[in-house]
């Protein structure tokens, strides 16, 4: 399994990994990189979303996946900055299928949900899968 490495700012606020085996991710690091005071709260309702998706032939979408890794599951209010290096609550579940399903390949898909990134901020994880 590889190191991922991802990084979300404004100007790319998706992440997109494509592969040939059904993917298995173990997340280790996150960090907000923000100016701005108050990132307790802007991170509250804020998760990282990770779409799976098992394509078949003809690019035919089999399955799609939805899973929400919220970063309120990392932190309390005395958390000192918003950098979390070992990270143990955001459980990835593999995508469920038949065993002869004609899967093709896979996709996924990383982007944050209510969370607006303004110039100078960017959201990093680190994955392995």
């Amino acid at each position: 399994m590889a190191v991922h490495h991802i990084r979300l700012d404004h100007r790319n606020p998706t992440a997109r990994l494509t592969g040939n085996t059904m993917p298995r991710l173990e997340f280790r690091q996150a960090l907000f990189r923000t100016r701005q005071d108050g990132w307790h709260n802007r991170l509250y309702r804020a998760a990282l979303v990770v779409t799976t998706v098992a394509h078949g032939m003809d690019d035919r979408r089999l399955v799609i996946d939805h899973q929400a890794m919220r970063f309120s599951l990392l932190y309390n209010a005395s958390w000192p900055e918003p950098t979390f290096l070992d990270i143990k609550r955001w459980p990835y579940t593999p995508v469920e299928l038949r065993e002869d399903a004609p899967v093709v390949s896979w996709s996924i898909e990383l982007r944050l949900r209510e969370l607006r990134l303004g110039p100078d901020e960017w959201v990093e994880v680190i994955f392995v899968g």
